[in-house]
């Protein structure tokens, strides 16, 4: 089964190579920028998933290492999960390296018992950025986050956390729960309270109540890295976890490898004012997500404007195992959200619409703030979750959107040559400036295991690059688009929809039939 799987930060994406890797590619220009190896300094922790380079299986990486901004990795761990739950938890790292050019770009090696890990990465700022495997063993991707270690203890976990757990059930089936977790914030690490939805395999259930759990640190990594365990029960069901704390504010958790558990990664962030009643949902939002249907991956994004009780300005661009759909194709009807009432403070809601010639679109979500949250996908044969945000800023114009970004991309893609379909990963740089045309330059590292080659890094990114149509705050005829030619030998381009969210932010999946693709772009800090 293919795997396209979307986290709370991570984002799912696409990139198809047909070649051998032959003859000369272009070498991108010196890096510009203010980033240097001091931007990388303190503890980091991160998160990434993807699948291996032997039989494409499943995995994820959850962890934290420590930076010296030198260009040291002083120490760290992770644990890591696959379908045969190995190599195991709690995996050291030692003499590691990195390096970070002006342009936020860069690598990071990172040594532990199974040998060293090659990682590309991009710097947001010296808080955060995007990272991806490029060493070959596997294609992983995902972000680093800067830890706050005085926040290392169960007491400072406590209030209501909306968190987004996704992957792959105990038989490989695609997963996705999403909800609120309410820990007590004592000492001996309990009660769990909270509330969950989960679609496994298209079959949803929920809300289920969490009526039970615990939580702790580890007593050898605990202090240290953040790193602790935490069980929740709902449905007659438990999961268990490893998790590593960022802050008061955020975890990061993934499924505690056995050979019966799935494999489920993500974050769970703390709520503040979440939406109670339709009248504090309103607005216009944006919401990314990728997954699976019955015929194989599938992304989606798109946006909406709420307004007690009622959807309106809809439009959606997905991408389903290479066929693309605009929505609205048809009429619309039966535009409406709920904020849940039999969960008050949760933050859940539910939103539906139907589209006369593409079917029903309904969705769950639990909001953290009145501004962002998670959003499962419950539409017949889906399995998908992702981000919403809300939409500000707007009119979007390119002059109000040029700069410089950094961008992750993950997902499914197919060899034109071999016809070879698996995961692709890349993340990079680029500036866009405020021309309406041929206004994107940068460059790019990335994994692609349906090429010939594998990995190609340091390569040239230009083209098209953004149109606005539509200034992305309304539902239009046309969509806004993004075109990047990458200048491997040959070269390809792909062709994405772009929704903005904001001035710093914005959401693209591709429309490509060989592109089942879809990620994020972040202005950078410097």
């Amino acid at each position: 089964m293919n795997r396209t799987a979307l986290l709370l930060t991570l984002f799912v994406a696409a990139f198809t190579v047909a070649c051998s890797g032959g003859g000369s590619t272009p070498t991108p220009p010196p890096p510009t920028g203010g980033f240097t190896n001091a931007d990388l300094k303190g503890q980091y922790a991160f998160i990434m998933s993807g699948v291996d380079s032997t039989n494409f299986f499943f995995l994820g990486r959850v962890g934290s290492f420590t930076a010296d901004g030198n260009g040291n990795i002083t120490g760290g761990v992770e644990d890591f999960s696959g379908v045969t739950a190995g190599p195991g938890p709690g995996l050291m790292f030692t003499s590691s390296t990195y390096s970070i050019q002006a342009d936020g770009r860069g690598t990071i090696n990172l040594t532990n018992a199974t040998g060293t890990l090659i990682f590309s990465v991009t710097l947001l700022s010296r808080f955060q950025g995007y990272i991806v495997e490029t060493d070959l063993n596997a294609t992983t991707s995902g972000t680093f986050t800067l830890q706050n270690s005085a926040d290392f203890s169960t007491t400072a976990l406590s209030g209501g956390y909306v968190f987004d757990a996704t992957g792959i059930d105990p038989g490989g089936n695609p997963d996705s729960i999403v909800g609120q977790l309410t820990p007590s914030g004592t000492n001996g690490g309990g009660p769990v309270g909270g509330v969950l939805d989960e679609n496994d395999s298209a079959n949803a259930s929920g809300p289920l109540a969490v009526t039970g759990g615990s939580y702790s640190l580890d007593s050898t990594y605990g202090t240290s890295n953040g790193r602790g365990f935490l069980s929740v029960i709902a449905g007659g069901n438990t999961y268990s976890f490893t998790f590593y704390i960022v802050d008061s504010t955020r975890i990061r958790m993934i499924e505690t490898p056995t050979l019966a558990s799935g494999i489920r990664l993500g974050d769970a962030v703390l709520q503040t004012n979440p939406p109670t009643a339709n009248t504090q949902f309103t607005g216009s939002f944006v919401y990314l997500q990728g997954g699976q249907s019955i015929t194989g991956p599938v992304t989606r994004v798109g946006r909406f404007t709420a307004n007690n009780g009622v959807l309106s300005s809809i439009a959606l661009n997905s991408n389903d195992s290479g066929t693309a759909a605009r929505v609205p194709n048809g009429s619309l009807s039966a535009m409406t959200y709920q904020i849940d009432p039999n969960y008050p403070g949760s933050g859940r809601g539910t939103a539906t619409f139907t589209d006369s010639k593409l079917g029903t679109y309904s969705y769950i979500f639990y909001m953290n703030t009145p501004s962002q949250g998670v959003i499962q996908d419950n539409s017949q044969n889906i399995v998908a979750d992702g981000t919403i945000l809300a939409q500000t800023g707007g009119p979007f114009t390119n002059t109000s959107l040029a700069g410089k970004y950094g961008f992750n991309f993950s997902g499914v893609g197919s060899n034109g040559s071999t016809g070879a379909t698996a995961e692709e990963d890349y993340v990079g740089q680029l500036a866009l400036s405020s021309s309406s045309s041929n206004n994107v330059s940068g460059a790019a590292d990335f994994s692609s295991f349906s090429s010939n080659q594998g990995v190609f890094l340091n390569i040239v990114v230009n083209g098209q690059g953004l149109t606005i149509q539509g200034d992305g705050t309304t539902a239009t005829g046309n969509s806004n688009t993004l075109q990047l030619k990458f200048n491997t030998n040959p070269s390809s381009t792909l062709n994405f929809a772009a929704y903005i969210v904001n001035p710093q932010t914005m959401f693209v999946a591709g429309t490509d039939k060989d592109h089942v693709i879809a990620g994020a772009l972040a202005q950078q800090s410097k």
